[in-house]
């Protein structure tokens, strides 16, 4: 009789580590659900705090507004407080100046009063200094522009060009919203920051929209684009499909709840850039 009480025991102690564990499962699930939770309700916030932006006058695009309510929410979900409102007419101003300085630089049409009122708005909050060293490098970025017509090799010419303006700008504007940081210290999070790095990727899907959408004006004009990068405009779209995939997998991004909200704006955008990629695969016929 007392070997067979050994089993019992034994099945005792087994069912008796097996609860903790699923007790530690439930806990860490919870652990999980909770800051998704929290991301989603500040991206709400942020979303119906910033309905208004779409009416002013600054910023100019509702891409910029989006732009700013992303950083509300990455401000929300770090500090629980949203991004005070100097800030964020700061960042208007600031994506607005880029912008100007963008289309200056690629020989557009551009308003110069209104270049000139939005530097007078961040040479007034201080930030002079880094908006200058935005500028040189922004000057050297497009003085070193790839070729365009070429083959796969131009492309991912095109494409490191295209990284580096975006990755400087957004860092720009992390330096706007967060003065603690220098204009290298914003670059650099663009890369190791998950929310930075997750804003980037969808940066870069809206790159490839406004290339598709803007690929007769830039092959007109001879500015290099995901598009016009390579001589045969199928190529071009192919290689333009692949990189869309590319940014578009986090899977090297922690799986962190915190990140729900943006990670589910990259869902969306990523869906826009295929059926921009989708649509503007017939454009080579009438092209032709």
């Amino acid at each position: 009789m007392p070997a067979r009480g050994r089993p019992v025991l034994r099945l005792a102690s087994i069912r008796s580590t097996e609860r903790p564990a699923s007790v530690d499962a439930v806990v860490e699930r919870r652990q999980e659900i909770i800051p998704a939770i929290a991301s989603l309700f500040s991206a709400a916030n942020s979303l119906v705090r910033g309905l208004p932006l779409f009416l002013s006058a600054r910023p100019r695009t509702p891409l910029r507004v989006l732009c700013i309510m992303a950083f509300d929410t990455v401000q929300r979900l770090r500090h629980a407080k949203p991004l005070a409102a100097e800030k964020r007419r700061l960042l208007a101003a600031l994506l607005d100046f880029g912008a100007c300085a963008n289309a200056a630089l690629d020989g557009k049409r551009y308003c110069r009063r209104e270049c000139r009122s939005t530097l007078q708005v961040l040479d007034g909050a201080g930030i002079r200094s880094s908006v200058v060293e935005y500028l040189r490098r922004l000057a050297e970025l497009e003085g070193e522009r790839p070729t365009t017509g070429g083959d796969e090799w131009c492309f991912q010419q095109v494409v490191t060009y295209r990284e580096a303006v975006v990755r400087l700008s957004l860092g720009m504007a992390a330096v706007t919203a967060d003065r603690n940081r220098s204009l290298d210290e914003g670059i650099r999070a663009t890369y190791s920051d998950v929310d930075l790095n997750v804003m980037f990727r969808i940066v870069m899907q809206c790159q490839i929209i406004d290339d598709v959408l803007d690929y007769p004006v830039d092959r007109s004009a001879g500015l290099p684009s995901f598009l016009t990068s390579c001589k045969r405009l199928s190529q071009a779209m192919e290689l333009t499909r692949q990189a869309a995939h590319d940014y578009a997998d986090t899977h090297s991004v922690p799986q962190t709840g915190s990140v729900l909200a943006l990670r589910t704006a990259l869902f969306l955008v990523s869906g826009c850039t295929k059926l921009a990629i989708f649509l503007g695969r017939r454009r080579p016929v009438r092209d032709s």
